[in-house]
């Protein structure tokens, strides 16, 4: 039998699979299609494109990482939070 307390509720486990989801995304999209950015003779904002490319993806990674620790990773117990 289940203890009903540590089920996530509905919402933080529909959040949890949107943010892996993302990350999944992100892991792709990072260093695929930003190989075909080799060859752009630009910079932009005074980075390499490819370089620009892959920080994007990584910032994204970060934040996804942070909202899950904050928001699903949690077990709903926010007395403790404090200290």
């Amino acid at each position: 039998m289940t203890d009903p307390q540590k089920t996530p509720p509905k919402s933080r486990r529909t959040l949890g699979a949107v943010l892996t989801a993302v990350f999944a995304l992100a892991l792709i999209m990072g260093p695929g299609p930003g190989v075909m950015l080799v060859n752009t003779p630009k910079p932009i904002l005074g980075l390499p494109a490819i370089y620009l490319w892959g920080l994007l993806w990584y910032v994204v990674e970060v934040v996804v990482v942070v909202l899950a620790y904050k928001l699903v990773w949690t077990d709903g117990d926010e007395s403790n939070a404090d200290g």
